[in-house]
């Protein structure tokens, strides 16, 4: 009796200490997990651009995957050479023309009878002046030359290339390490959690460049300056649900305010009308070939994620949402919906079987 309680508070001793190890090594490496993870979408982002290759030109796998590579490259490449030089340029003078559109902006409202009763409301202009003139002069420098973004975007490309190359090695690896008895249901968890990354993936990447092409042709049109970068931010945060939009239009909303309080109207109208369209339009347009997360569950992930993990974990929240909700597919599928004619004709059977019973009776 003593031996046997012996034995299984020691298991579970051993158990509880494993999972609290197991907690505790997530929570440390919880930065490198997200970026692995984003090494993984790129890499499906990559193998689906190679299945297409290979389908469409009756391609071996890997001809098709160096196809690929060498397009990107050379897209890349002539984007570099081309507009390059001007995109640098033009980020380089949005750190300077955001500070200076907060000071004229406030400037404006000063003119203003109800502006300087607005400001008059707070009593300290001169610190949100500064503060927000220093944040929006520093954040993009920072972005661009901190080494820990740029060792993270190797990673990423690197985890990408490996991963695309060869999806079966890493497939087979993960099946062999799998015991025995759930080998089924972790290749099932695994091949629905990809389904379902792969569709999101593909309406998102539709969203973006959609939204990045009718901003920066907004923008121009409306005389907004760095019209074109504002839309490549546009179409970047466009990846990032339910935050994304709502970043995407300060930037141009500040620059077009700065020049005239019309034209920072139609440029808030601007974005309305683009991601109206996008969830109205585009998104029906490709609705059996995607997949639509919950708003309210993407928006919980992101606001877990930004505890944990920061601005990673937000960005990288809804493709997680897409995850586990392909997993759930497989541990719990949904019940079979009846078709409400046959639901009809069996209440029918069920009436006669029960009037049937009573006659007999």
């Amino acid at each position: 009796m003593s031996n046997d309680f012996n034995k299984r508070a020691s298991f579970v001793i051993a158990v509880c200490t494993s999972v609290a190890l197991a907690v505790a090594l997530v929570w440390m490496t919880r930065v490198i997990l997200l970026v692995l993870f984003a090494g993984l979408i790129g890499a499906l982002f990559l193998s689906i651009l190679t299945e297409y290759f290979q389908v469409k030109f009756k391609l071996h796998r890997n001809v098709a995957f160096a196809t690929v590579l060498v397009a990107f490259g050379i897209c890349m490449g002539l984007g570099i050479w081309i507009r390059g030089p001007a995109l640098v340029q033009q980020f380089s003078d949005l750190q300077i023309d955001l500070p200076a559109a907060v000071h004229r902006i406030l400037a404006q409202l000063q003119g203003q009878s109800w502006g300087r009763w607005l400001l008059s409301r707070y009593t300290g202009l001169g610190p949100l002046s500064g503060g927000l003139s220093y944040a929006l002069t520093r954040i993009g420098g920072a972005v661009v030359t901190t080494a820990s973004v740029l060792v993270g975007l190797f990673v990423v490309a690197s985890v990408s290339l490996y991963v695309a190359a060869e999806p079966a090695l890493y497939s087979r690896g993960l099946h062999r390490l799998t015991p025995q008895a759930h080998r089924m249901k972790v290749d099932a968890c695994l091949g629905s959690a990809t389904q379902m990354l792969r569709s999101w993936l593909v309406a998102k990447a539709i969203s973006m460049v959609g939204i990045g092409l009718f901003v920066s042709a907004g923008l121009w049109a409306l005389g907004i300056p760095l019209a074109g970068t504002l839309g490549i931010i546009a179409g970047l945060l466009t990846f990032i649900p339910n935050l994304g939009p709502v970043l995407s239009f300060l930037p141009a909303a500040l620059l077009a305010f700065a020049i005239s309080p019309t034209k920072g109207m139609l440029t808030i109208l601007l974005f309305c009308v683009a991601h109206f369209l996008e969830g109205n339009l585009l998104t029906p347009l490709i609705e059996r070939h995607i997949v639509r997360l919950p708003p309210a569950l993407t928006l919980a992930v992101q606001l877990l994620l930004a505890m944990l993990a920061g601005a990673l974990g937000v960005a990288l929240a809804a493709p997680i949402t897409a995850v586990m909700l392909g997993v759930l597919q497989v541990i719990l599928p949904p019940k079979p919906v009846q078709d409400d004619t046959a639901q009809r004709k069996d209440d029918r059977d069920c009436l006669r079987a029960s009037a049937g019973a009573d006659g007999l009776l």
